[in-house]
């Protein structure tokens, strides 16, 4: 009896004070020197818990470690039909290449370089090869969600991250407001009266937006401070929206056709008529993890899976595969979509723990460093833990319910750290003073 509670007080004494917080059964931590030893500070570290956005970390380690830093992603307009006077006497081919960020830009881009081979009419259809992707696994239970933007799923030809921009106008020449790209499949129905002289703030404080995949409809008062105002509309599927964007960008520049988009795939020995190639992984990878993007994160995941086969399959596999590799045990992994927008993905803490630490001993460390958000300065950490400075490079993790914090911690000495938090259940605050206490004790326990 006696012994259990020396246990249980020498157990106490190793956790961070701002652990009585917290239910015991609701956190789980991990603090251990990357270049070995035994964990300096570690509670339930093997519960398999949902880890929120540090999925990300996860997926970013495996994509490195399959991938390579430098790996781009291809996007290709062919075709089999032959160009005569400037017309492209058949279908022209989309082959999607699952680019996290293909933006609207790189779009104009490979149609100008379309205008520039003689086409300025397209005298088919637009078809959109998706086969890059066999299926995109679920992000399950988000439905109420749907409208946001961080629940957009991949696609093969996501553009802009499927995202319309509406900019208002109040110059002198009426009010009025504009759709960038001018979806032609979209009606914009805008009945604006002049607001004044007021302030403008949040234009979306100013106007009413409502909207559905065939209309846009804008009322209210807009002071004359809002001119150039803009805010962003999640609208149509990925497909549709990549469609009416090519057709309105390919209409700007003078072009005309096609008659109408469908899918299929690309026949065999079609020519490249124009083609994209993507930032490399490592800047995707910063966008991933300092902004916490699901969309471009499951988008890496499932790049891991390309090939013949089942892809959200593949991916997993892969994943799996790398920890072997790495001789980091995935006993309580369970995994979804590889961005942690999911009710169902776990993993423990000392999982990931271990991953950091052979991320920190590997080649790419600089690469996944460089994407974690840095304490007090950038990203989902620019407002947190400032105390800690630059040396503190975390990525964070918010759902209903969950907390989490993981990354990296260099000590003044120079030797550096893996650091894993989360937080499950009942006793999770709405706010992040709680684990971010947990973080800033545990760093304490470190040799000064």
């Amino acid at each position: 009896m006696k012994q259990g509670i020396v246990r249980l007080l020498l157990l106490l004494a190793a956790l961070p004070a701002h652990a009585a917080k917290l239910a015991a059964d609701d956190y789980a931590l991990w603090l251990a020197p990357v270049d070995g030893g035994a964990p300096i500070v570690e509670h339930r570290a093997d519960a398999a818990m949902s880890p929120a956005s540090t999925m990300k970390l996860l997926t970013s380690w495996a994509a490195l470690q399959t991938l390579g830093p430098n790996y781009r992603w291809q996007t290709r307009f062919v075709s089999s039909a032959p160009v005569v006077d400037g017309i492209l006497k058949g279908d022209l081919v989309w082959v999607g290449g699952g680019e996290p960020r293909f933006r609207a830009d790189d779009l104009v881009a490979m149609l100008r370089e379309l205008r520039r081979r003689g086409v300025r009419k397209i005298a088919g259809n637009l078809v959109l090869d998706g086969s890059v992707f066999s299926r995109v696994p679920s992000a399950d239970d988000f439905d109420g969600d749907a409208e946001h933007v961080f629940t957009i799923p991949p696609d093969a030809h996501l553009t802009n991250l499927k995202v319309a921009w509406l900019q208002f106008f109040n110059d002198g020449a009426g009010m009025r407001a504009a759709l960038e790209p001018a979806l032609p499949g979209v009606v914009l129905d805008a009945r604006l009266a002049d607001g004044g002289d007021g302030e403008c703030g949040d234009v979306r404080s100013r106007v009413a937006v409502r909207h559905d995949d065939s209309r846009v409809e804008v009322s209210g008062k807009l002071p004359r401070a809002c001119d150039g105002a803009q805010t962003f509309l999640n609208l149509l599927s990925p497909a549709d929206f990549a469609g009416q964007s090519f057709a309105a960008l390919w209409r700007e520049l003078g072009g005309a056709g096609p008659r109408r988009v469908v899918a299929g795939t690309a026949p065999a020995g079609a020519r490249v008529l124009a083609s994209h190639e993507s930032e490399p992984l490592f800047s995707v990878l910063a966008d991933v993890n300092k902004y916490s993007n699901n969309t471009m994160a499951r988008t890496v995941y499932l790049t891991l899976g390309r090939g013949p086969g089942d892809t959200p399959a593949n991916a997993e596999r892969a994943v799996r595969q790398r920890l072997a590799e790495a001789g980091v045990s995935d006993e309580a992994l369970v995994l979804e979509n590889g961005s942690g927008l999911s009710r169902h993905e776990r993993f423990s803490a000392r999982l990931l723990g271990e991953v950091l630490c052979n991320g920190a001993r590997g080649p790419w460390y600089p690469e996944l460093a460089a994407s974690l958000p840095i304490a007090g300065e950038d990203g989902t950490l620019k407002k947190r833990l400032k105390d800690w400075g630059p040396r503190l490079r975390l990525k964070t993790g918010t759902l209903s319910k969950v907390r989490a914090l993981a990354g990296y911690y260099q000590a003044l000495d120079g030797r550096r750290y893996a650091l894993v938090a989360f937080v499950n259940g009942t006793s999770v605050a709405e706010t992040n003073g709680a684990i971010d206490d947990l973080i800033g004790d545990a760093l304490a326990r470190l040799p000064r």
